[in-house]
Parts: structure tokens; C-alpha cells; sequence
């Protein structure tokens, strides 16, 4: 994938929990915060139409994409 290419909001949104997970995991996984961002950033269907374990992170998600696009 090159910096041209284009993905759905939803697999960015995935590139982004992936990318905290990650952050979180090398830094010894010591952050409560994030480690409490990360679990209400959980996606899936069986979340209902918000798409995330908390609602408000996939509204959240849809502003700051607004934000820089």
C-alpha cells in the first residue's frame, strides 16, 4: 500500500485501534487510560449501528476524520 492508496473509514478506523494497541503494548501496557480508550474503541456488528463498544468513539472518529479532510 502506497501513501495514494484509499480505504474505507471503517478499515482506517481499524488501522487506528491497531496503531494504539500497538502503542500501548510497547509501552508495557502501564496506561490505564489507554488501555480504557482501547476497550471502548472495540469494533464489531454486534455492537449495533454504532460499530464501537462505546458509541461515542465512532462519532468521535467521524469528527476528526471531518476535522482533517
Amino acid at each position: 500500500m502506497d501513501e495514494n492508496s484509499q480505504i474505507t473509514l471503517s478499515h482506517a478506523y481499524r488501522a487506528m485501534c491497531s496503531f494504539v494497541d500497538a502503542y500501548w503494548r510497547r509501552g508495557g501496557q502501564a496506561d490505564d487510560q489507554i488501555a480504557s480508550m482501547i476497550g471502548d474503541m472495540q469494533f464489531g456488528e454486534s455492537f449495533g449501528p454504532t460499530k464501537t463498544a462505546d458509541p461515542a468513539q465512532w462519532n468521535d472518529w467521524l469528527d476528526a476524520v471531518k476535522k482533517v479532510s
